[in-house]
């Protein structure tokens, strides 16, 4: 796992390092997906389109142009390649459904680390791992077997939780400071996977605030073995000056 600070990042991800990403209802899912339908429907005609213009007219290209034509013939082979790999529409709908649904699950068992503040406050910042086992095993089924069980320890902790009785579970009258919820996906990577971004958002603002994001963390779906691989974990600016620190054991 690799973990990175928004700070570190480019001046385009600085940009909006505090600004939540916009979420869209899951009812999106189907229009952005005909979308992409339609899309790859329009690539596939216009690599057809191309292909015949070329193999048609290739006794008249003079010998100086036909690398070049070679070369975009080549091109063209391999669009209708990608495509044809690409999934259909409905098969793309399904696979983002399932993928949002698994990161939903993932988000509420990284919130349940959140009782963990406390005793680790206590501990001057010392996880005590037997602690978060519950957590964990709950957690491990939904992602594949390279990713280490120390990756999936709390992704955040916020300092100011410290402050919430100690025992097992928040108190329901308690309002944590921030809380991870799953962005929704639109897009099918071309090796069939889709990229999962889970934000920790700040809960506690003032009148016209907008949240803070504190913290992100990042995974690819795969959805042969229908779980989570790659994955990846930061905090922004403002994250990092409010969290808890944790040591390792």
């Amino acid at each position: 796992m690799r973990k990175t600070r928004f700070g570190e990042t480019s001046a385009s991800s600085q940009e909006g390092a505090d600004t939540p990403e916009q979420t869209e209802p899951a009812g999106g899912l189907r229009r952005r997906t005909l979308v992409v339908g339609v899309s790859m429907g329009l690539g596939a005609l216009l690599c057809f389109v191309l292909s015949a213009g070329f193999s048609g007219g290739q006794s008249a290209v003079s010998d100086p142009a036909a690398p070049e034509i070679s070369s975009l013939q080549e091109q063209i082979r391999i669009t209708e390649a990608k495509t044809a790999a690409l999934p259909k529409a409905d098969d793309a709908e399904r696979g983002l459904t399932a993928a949002l649904t698994a990161a939903g699950q993932v988000a509420k068992l990284q919130n349940d680390h959140r009782y963990l503040t406390p005793s680790v406050a206590a501990d001057g910042g010392t996880l005590d791992m037997a602690a978060s086992q519950s957590t964990l095993r709950n957690l491990i089924p939904y992602f594949a077997p390279s990713v280490h069980q120390a990756d999936l320890g709390p992704w955040y902790l916020l300092a100011s939780d410290k402050d919430a009785s100690a025992g097992v579970g928040i108190p329901m009258s308690f309002n944590s400071g921030f809380e991870w919820v799953a962005q929704v996906p639109y897009l099918v990577n071309a090796d069939s996977t889709i990229t999962l971004t889970w934000l920790a958002m700040e809960t506690r603002t003032g009148a016209g605030e907008r949240p803070a994001v504190l913290a992100w963390a990042r995974a690819d779906y795969d959805q042969v073995r229908k779980a989570f691989v790659n994955i990846q974990t930061g905090t922004t600016a403002t994250g990092e000056a409010l969290k808890q620190e944790v040591q390792a054991p």
